[in-house]
């Protein structure tokens, strides 16, 4: 724990929280982050409407496919298309097409993730794209314009999904000739735009409401609370980090230097979790943020693979003497 404690003179003591929004508990249509290279895309998708399409989109997520594909079809005030194509513009190969549910009661309007298809209405397979502004001119219209159909909403990153849609464009030849499949490709954006990281959230943290001044002799407490109906078991992970870098593991015994969880295998049941209770001492002064994120059962710490890599529970915390 060297350097943890950073014993320096100060004057007061401040708590500041930084969570994303929160989802109720009673909410269970499936929530994935989308996380690209200009940052990251949360939607929630309508399985209870649309599950053909959801279950495809998933099953698609689930195998990795849409990692290191990029958006390659980006229209300012229109919408933005990705999930066909890697940054080398060479086409990926597909599980056959799905079955068309536009008629489902969901619209085109700004913020809705839909698919894209080709001509014929059966013929979407891992394309999506996302409306950037109202287009009710792709809902169902009739047998003969049956539209396009949508499976969620973007939750959370609008700005990102309308920082990508700014993005300078050009025509670009694919890399290689595909048959079925066009040989340039309009509206390309110039620098590609990257999905790094596609994962369904399984779970999602704040923290309790706290004081926001403390002096010594008080006893401060942290608590964690989910945030989302959480269906599978995980691994809880807290840490403390300092000013100075150094990073210290929250354990049921105690405190770490070496890579721990707090607690392996939390229930689904478990929706409150006190991380941590002590009484501020005399002369403890500094600045520190307790970092908590749910991961998958049995992964290390440099294998945050659960989605909540980019969901991370964060308070900062500064201790200052009177």
């Amino acid at each position: 724990m060297r350097n943890f404690i950073n014993y320096q003179c100060a004057s007061l003591l401040f708590i500041s929280i930084l969570i994303t929004p929160i989802v109720s508990l009673a909410n269970s249509q499936p929530i994935v982050d989308i996380v690209t290279n200009k940052g990251t895309i949360t939607v929630e998708l309508a399985a209870d409407k649309a599950p053909v399409t959801v279950n495809n989109f998933l099953a698609y997520m689930h195998e990795g496919f849409y990692e290191s594909t990029v958006f390659h079809r980006v229209i300012d005030n229109f919408m933005i298309q990705g999930g066909g194509y890697n940054a080398n513009l060479e086409i990926q190969p597909v599980h056959p097409s799905i079955i068309l549910e536009s008629i489902a009661g969901l619209s085109n309007v700004r913020g809705t993730i839909a698919m894209a298809r080709k001509t014929e209405p059966d013929t979407a397979s891992s394309q999506f794209f996302i409306n950037t502004v109202d287009n009710s001119n792709l809902d169902y219209q009739s047998l003969f314009a049956p539209g396009y159909a949508v499976f969620g909403e973007v939750i959370e990153g609008m700005d990102v999904v309308d920082e990508i849609s700014h993005q300078q464009t050009s025509n670009q030849s694919v890399a290689t000739a595909v048959a079925g499949q066009p040989l340039f490709l309009r509206d390309v954006p110039q620098e590609p735009v990257v999905i790094d990281v596609m994962r369904l959230r399984e779970g999602q943290l704040k923290y309790a409401e706290m004081s926001t001044s403390y002096t010594a002799g008080e006893t401060v407490a942290v608590i964690l609370q989910e945030t989302m109906l959480r269906e599978k078991v995980l691994d809880l992970w807290v840490g403390i980090l300092s000013d100075a870098g150094d990073l210290v593991y929250i354990t049921q015994q105690g405190f770490s230097v070496t890579a721990a969880a707090f607690k392996a295998q939390v229930p689904v049941k478990e929706i409150n979790h006190p991380v941590l209770n002590f009484t501020v001492p005399q002369g403890l002064t500094g600045h520190y943020t307790v970092l908590a994120a749910f991961n998958q059962q049995g992964a290390g710490v440099d294998d945050l693979s659960h989605s909540l890599r980019s969901n991370i529970a964060e308070i900062s915390v500064a201790f200052i003497l009177d």
